[in-house]
């Protein structure tokens, strides 16, 4: 009986030493595998989804920022058809400064540069040019005078300002008045819009297709 007892005690503590060892081992896999993994996966898990807002963010902003280009470009081009060079360089600036592998406003800002540079060198010499024969182009005229000198002295003067000036010479059937110009452009419709920002030259401006 004392025997059997004897046998069963040691089969008992076996027992326990074996749940033991398998209660530290579960508890080791448990703390140093499965928890380090799951940590990890949940690390990924996290940092795939802020890839994917960051992304998501990217292409918004990167929307946003083309409708911008677009319109910036649009008030651009209106401004540069109406020859109002210091703010079509900022729209152009504007437009190139958010897509800066666009070539489109790179052009028209060397455009703009070689306009303000001839207005600059117009402006030291008070060049005036002379249109002596039909064009087929709508001219902004901001005075119309009969008499030559007086005409050109007025050129004169609005060029070393450092406006574009032509003198359009007197033609067939327009008496004898010499006409200066501020502006030519491709259409009436542009001639017409450019107009109000030459208000300044008074109120008797007209356009005339020569």
């Amino acid at each position: 009986m004392s025997e059997e007892s004897n046998r069963s005690g040691k089969t008992g503590v076996v027992i326990v030493i074996v749940v033991l060892i398998l209660s530290v081992l579960a508890g080791a896999w448990y703390w140093f595998i499965y928890t380090p993994e799951q940590e990890a996966k949940e690390k990924a898990r996290l940092e795939q989804i802020a890839r994917e807002e960051a992304e998501r963010e990217r292409k918004e902003i990167e929307a946003q920022n083309k409708v911008k280009y677009e319109e910036l470009i649009e008030n651009a081009d209106i401004e540069f058809e109406q020859e109002n060079w210091d703010t079509a360089q900022t729209f152009y600036s504007e437009a190139s400064s958010l897509f800066s592998d666009e070539q489109y406003p790179k052009d028209q800002l060397a455009l703009i540069s070689g306009e303000l540079d001839a207005i600059a060198a117009r402006k030291a010499a008070g060049i005036v040019e002379t249109v002596s024969s039909p064009t087929g182009r709508f001219y902004v005229i901001v005075s119309s005078s009969v008499d030559g000198d007086l005409a050109m002295d007025y050129a004169s003067k609005l060029a070393k300002e450092g406006t574009h000036v032509k003198m359009i010479k007197p033609f067939a059937n327009s008496k004898v008045y010499h006409r200066v110009s501020v502006g030519d452009y491709d259409s009436r419709e542009q001639a017409m819009s450019a107009s109000a920002s030459f208000s300044t030259y008074g109120n008797e401006i007209w356009v005339l297709k020569y």
